[in-house]
């Protein structure tokens, strides 16, 4: 595992823990988020986006 990858793992369980969100999940949404990123967007754009689905998803779970 690169420095990288082990990284955005940090981050994905202290995001989850912050928002009281299941890890797997979190995952779910990065991966969706990069999907639909688009080139063009600035790294700001893109850290509000992955707030707002945080958010979407927050609100809607069970």
């Amino acid at each position: 595992m690169n420095k990288i990858e082990r990284r955005e793992i940090e981050i994905l369980v202290r995001v989850s823990k912050q928002h009281d969100l299941p890890l797997k999940l979190m995952k779910t949404l990065l991966q969706t988020a990069k999907k639909f990123t688009y080139e063009n967007q600035t790294s700001t754009a893109r850290r509000k986006e992955y707030q707002d689905l945080i958010s979407f998803h927050d609100k809607n779970r069970d």
